[in-house]
């Protein structure tokens, strides 16, 4: 959750933050979950043009030969909604805003975890 092992998790998190962690091991032995704030943060710095939703909980489906299969009532030909699909429009957009929403708490947390770096590495 840290540069360091942390024995003490409200040393780095409180009750009801929202981050990104990357789940390294579950020890259902002892009941333990190892999660990683670094590793979540690790990568290529993903630039807003790159935004995947299926990376960030929204769903896809694809037929057997890999194509994208679109959301009943979206022309794939013309790239619009159908008339009489707006509800199925509106809880697309939902979710397509709820990824993005993630997405952009998950570049938030980079941000910020490249800054807490760089301020640590001065620091020493």
């Amino acid at each position: 959750m840290a540069e360091r092992h942390v024995e003490i998790p409200e040393q780095v998190v409180a009750v009801d933050d929202e981050l990104f962690v990357k789940i390294i091991d579950i020890d259902l032995e002892r009941r333990r979950i190892s999660l990683s704030l670094k590793q979540a943060n690790e990568g290529q710095e993903v630039e807003i043009e790159a935004f995947d939703p299926t990376q960030y909980g929204m769903s896809a489906r694809y037929d057997a030969e890999g194509n994208f299969i679109y959301p009943e009532g979206f022309d794939a030909d013309t790239q619009e909604w159908k008339p009489g699909f707006d509800s199925q429009r509106e809880e697309w957009e939902r979710q397509y805003a709820v990824a993005q929403e993630r997405f952009l708490a998950h570049k938030k947390q980079k941000a910020e975890a490249k800054v807490a770096e760089e301020a640590a590495a001065v620091a020493e």
